[in-house]
Order: C-alpha cells, then structure tokens, then sequence
C-alpha cells in the first residue's frame, strides 16, 4: 500500500506514462525522438523566461512548448538540412539562452530540481490537467492513428486520400508540446525523455501490428512506472533515475531474448 503522501505523485506518473506511451508511438513512427528530448532541454528557456516575467511557471511552460514546436515546424521545412539537424540546433540555442537569461537576470535559478523533476510536489491543479491532457490524448490517438500511419506510410497517399497532413503533423506536435510542458517539471527532463522514446521502442521489438503496439506501449509504461515507483520507495531511491534504469534494462533484455527467439 502507498503512504497518503504518495498518492498523488504515483497517480501523476502513472497519467503521464499513459500520455507518453501512447504518444512515443507516434514519436518512433515520424522518427522525432529528437524532438521530444530536445524540448525537454530547450522548456528549461519557458522555466527562466517565466521567473524574469512573473508569470504563472505552468503557463510559461506551455505558451512556450507550442511556440517551439511551432517555429521548429516552420523552420523544418527547408531542403537544406534534416529535421533532427533543425532540432538540435534549436535546443542547444535554447539552453544556451536559459544560461545566459539566468547569468544576467535571475543569477540564483537552479536548474536541478527541474532536470531529475520533483514528483513529491504535484498538487491537485497538476493532477487535474494530467487527467485533462491523458484523456486530451486518448481521443486523439483514436482519431489520428490510421492517419498518421499512412502519412507516415506514404505521404502523397495520405493527401490524395484526403488527409490533411500539415494539420495532423502540426496537430501532433502541439500534443506533444502541451504533455512536456505539464510534466517536465514533475518528472525532470531526462524521465520526460524516457518515457517518450523506451515503452514504446519495447513494444516495437514484440509487435507485430500498429495497434499492437499502441497497447503494449501503454501496459509497458503503466507497469513498469507502477513498479519502478514502488522500488523508488522501497529503497528511498530517486524516482526519475530508477525509472530511466529499469526501463532501460528491460529495453536490452528484451533485445537480447527477441535474438535468441529469431536464432
């Protein structure tokens, strides 16, 4: 049984791991998982821009994870470089500038809390919006996962079939955007990275359909963030990092069984 204390930073990380697991299907799918750890980094901006300005951090966060998305969605488009190269790009500038923004304004911002987050602080404003944006992207994987795959399939196919691929694209990203934004400061940047890319790259490697990985992505992250919490308490560990850990063992035991089953 979980203490009282407990509760609501348990039930955050299970509603998070739902909304990354479902969409770190997508993120794998359109080959973005540069994306989802490079706003990770680069909302740490949002954080500082938020304190300069006295904003609401929340708000800050999300007003600032949809402009990004958007401009690297705009800038994206080039035949110069590659989407990962535009990415990077920005998210080093990004980090940079928070630095810099800190240095001369703010000077005493201590970035820690927000790298490995601070899962014991979730309050009911933050549980009521992870309820919101898991339910947000529920519905939104119903809806966009056949369009989705067949952009990603073949995208002039997709737009002769009718699908409006820079609305779904743009659409996709914003979702994204809006789960970073409200979890990154409860679960730390790198756990908000692993929980996008390792449920759903598991689920790949014993999937043998589009939907079957959709729902073995999500019983994965459910699961192992359940138990990951549970060890996290039991041996007073931190929870991002034995999160990260555990999921990571499993993606490599699962890569070494899936070679032994095909040998």
């Amino acid at each position: 049984m979980l203490e009282a204390f407990l509760i609501k930073p348990f039930f955050a990380i299970i509603l998070i791991a739902i909304s990354c697991s479902l969409l770190g299907v997508f993120v794998l799918w359109k080959k973005l998982s540069y994306f989802g750890d490079s706003l990770s980094h680069s909302i740490l901006l949002g954080l500082v821009l938020g304190v300069i300005f006295e904003t609401n951090q929340l708000s800050a966060l999300i007003i600032f994870a949809l402009i990004f998305s958007f401009f690297v969605g705009l800038i994206s488009q080039n035949r110069y470089f590659s989407k990962d190269t535009i990415i990077v790009i920005m998210s080093y500038f990004c980090v940079a500038l928070a630095v810099i923004a800190n240095d001369i304004w703010i000077k005493n911002f201590y970035f820690t809390s927000y790298i490995f987050g601070d899962v014991l602080t979730v309050g009911n404003s933050e549980i009521k919006a992870l309820i919101a944006v898991t339910i947000a992207t529920i519905i939104y994987t119903i809806l966009a996962f056949k369009k989705i795959l067949l952009i990603n399939t073949n995208q002039d196919l997709a737009k002769i079939e009718g699908i409006k691929t820079e609305f779904w694209n743009l659409s996709f990203l914003f979702l994204l955007a809006l789960v970073i934004a409200l979890s990154v400061r409860i679960v730390g940047v790198f756990l908000m990275t692993a929980l996008l890319i390792l449920p759903a790259a598991i689920a790949r490697i014993f999937s043998i359909s589009a939907k079957q990985m959709i729902l073995l992505s999500v019983i994965i992250g459910i699961s192992i963030s359940a138990f990951s919490f549970k060890v996290a308490g039991n041996y007073d560990l931190t929870v991002s990092s034995t999160v990260i850990a555990i999921f990571s063992l499993l993606f490599i035991s699962s890569l070494i069984i899936k070679k032994f089953i095909r040998s």
